[in-house]
């Protein structure tokens, strides 16, 4: 039985541990920003990719689905951050690219964004802020692998 074991208040303990970490870390995209995280990620791996990525590409990178994908893609494109480029073999298919539009918003974000993180790396150290990475990196792994992460 699980209260006869206390195995499980440590395991609580570390989830919380996991939670504020995560909770102190990330800065949650404002609304002054006018655009979700999910917006940004995708805008993000078409700038990571350096081209062009077709939805099928976008949603097995960011692991959601292709209506998700699709529905991004529509407010992005409306808003002037990606243009849709027509296959010239495939008239069905389309690549998806980020303008300059895109890529200033990014810029803007992330300076925010990512503001936690560099200074993590700043007060850890290059070597354990690496070595923190590298564990976060397996744990992400084993747990995908185990089909735990959607």
């Amino acid at each position: 039985m699980i209260m006869e074991n206390n195995d499980w208040i440590t395991m609580v303990e570390n989830m919380n541990e996991i939670r504020l970490f995560s909770r102190l870390l990330i800065r949650r995209v404002t609304k002054e920003h006018e655009i979700s995280t999910q917006h940004l990620d995708l805008l993000s791996q078409l700038i990571i990719n350096n081209g062009g990525m077709t939805p099928l590409r976008l949603s097995k990178a960011m692991c959601v689905s292709k209506t998700i994908i699709s529905r991004l893609i529509e407010g992005l494109s409306q808003a002037g951050y990606v243009v849709k480029k027509q296959d010239s073999h495939d008239k069905r298919s389309y690549s998806i690219f980020i303008t300059e539009a895109g890529e200033k918003k990014v810029d803007e974000i992330f300076k925010f964004y990512l503001g936690p993180i560099y200074n993590l790396r700043r007060k850890l150290g290059d070597k354990d802020f690496s070595e923190l990475m590298y564990f976060i990196e397996m744990a992400n792994k084993k747990i995908g692998e185990e089909g735990e992460l959607e």
